[in-house]
């Protein structure tokens, strides 16, 4: 009875630079795994092959190795019969996830050269993802290009193990022209391709191309936030910061951004590029909606954002926001002189009096609060408290000056 063996592909994927290369378990089919071809197999070796695959598929891995490297012993002088024995030990070892046991196995079936050629094709593509399993890459290199040398027709995949070989060895230019060809043979994109030739690019500081390919991904994977980011990264990195400012915007626009970094990257981007009113606008919105945290840190950026925007009463909000999380002196200083600025003076005394009963102000830091505690006074008309005020701001070395001149306008 004429027949041959089937062996099933093993799978594995990507990540964004380095290749993470997982095995699926070959499960082997209730249907015969041996199919037609001009070769024949004995009787007796088809029955015993046939009763070492029924043990496989009991899960009796042990004892079908057993009885298969007894036939193997019987049958030296048949190589046809030795190629298919070769296989489905390779085959069982597979399946007991001992791969390192399978190699030699596969690699003397093939070597035979007695099974038809697509079954040899399938014998090296296996051997090639058992090499890329035991990071024997080299190797896996070598089995594939024999592969793709007796290709009737060239498969993506075949190209991406390739690529990832490559990549694993740090062969990163050798793994482009493999990794592209993947890309261009499949018709449906594969994520985990694009991020290895986009690895690949990145080491090798490509970064017109890592540019070129990212703006490709966003447009067949717009829901990976990570890669609107990436673009905007190497923009700002080649110094276009227009350009990623508008990656970051459409990105917001679309609702791919959720991440807080993501958020306060884009705001801050909104500042570099003299747009702060959208600055404040992003960070106040988001710290509402809860994607950016409201924390002392968010409200001063929202507060420098309005500053800049020259937006004093939404700078002052954001301060005093800032100010009810965390009444640091500096931030107290800051809120204060935003309120003597616009003539608030009761609020100017309140954050100055709650600074003043710090224990711990540094020589600075008392100095300015005295100083402008004897200026919100002087500017209400307590004369006899800002002489006080002004007369301890003068007992320090960096409000000397300052407090002299109020006291002399005093006079």
């Amino acid at each position: 009875m004429p027949l041959t063996i089937f062996i099933s592909h093993l799978g594995y994927r990507t990540s964004i630079i380095h290749i993470l290369l997982v095995l699926v378990l070959i499960s082997v089919p209730a249907a015969s795994p041996f199919a037609a071809t001009t070769k024949t197999l004995s009787k007796q070796t088809y029955q015993q092959l046939q009763a070492s695959q029924k043990l496989l598929e009991a899960g009796n891995t042990g004892k079908a190795v057993s009885q298969l490297q007894i036939l193997l012993k019987e049958t030296t002088e048949h190589p046809y019969e030795q190629a298919v024995i070769l296989q489905t030990l390779a085959h069982a070892y597979i399946s007991s996830d001992a791969y390192n046991k399978a190699i030699p196995y596969l690699q003397r079936s093939l070597k035979l050269n007695q099974l038809p050629d697509d079954v040899q094709q399938r014998g090296r593509y296996n051997l090639a993802q058992l090499y890329l399993a035991e990071n024997q890459f080299t190797e896996s290199i070598k089995t594939i290009q024999v592969w793709i040398a007796n290709a009737k027709i060239p498969r993506a995949e075949i190209y991406a193990m390739l690529g990832s070989a490559y990549l694993q060895l740090q062969r990163y230019a050798d793994a482009i022209e493999p990794m592209r060809k993947a890309i261009e043979l499949n018709e449906t994109p594969k994520e985990n391709w694009y991020q290895s030739l986009l690895g690949a690019y990145n080491e090798l500081k490509n970064y017109e191309q890592c540019t070129v390919l990212l703006r490709e991904m966003i447009t067949l994977f717009p829901k990976r936030p990570r890669y609107w980011r990436q673009l905007a990264g190497i923009e700002m990195m080649r110094e276009n910061y227009s350009e990623a400012l508008a990656v970051m915007e459409l990105a917001y626009l679309r609702n791919y951004l959720e991440a807080e970094r993501d958020l306060l990257n884009l705001a801050q981007l909104y500042s570099h590029q003299n747009a702060p009113y959208k600055a404040g606008i992003v960070i106040e919105k988001e710290i509402h909606n809860r994607r950016i945290k409201a924390t002392r840190k968010n409200w001063e950026l929202a507060a420098n954002a309005w500053n800049q925007a020259r937006e004093t009463k939404r700078a002052i909000n954001a301060l005093e926001q800032a100010w009810k999380i965390s009444q640091q002196p500096a931030l107290g200083l800051r809120l204060s002189q935003h309120y003597l600025d616009a003539q608030r003076w009761k609020a100017a005394s309140l954050v100055l009096n709650a600074l003043l009963k710090k224990k711990k102000l540094d020589e600075d830091d008392a100095g300015r609060t005295w100083l402008l505690l004897g200026i919100t006074r002087f500017e209400t008309k307590q004369r006899d408290e800002a002489r006080e005020a002004l007369n301890q701001a003068a007992k320090y070395k960096n409000t000397r000056k300052d407090a002299l001149q109020w006291l002399a306008a005093l006079k």
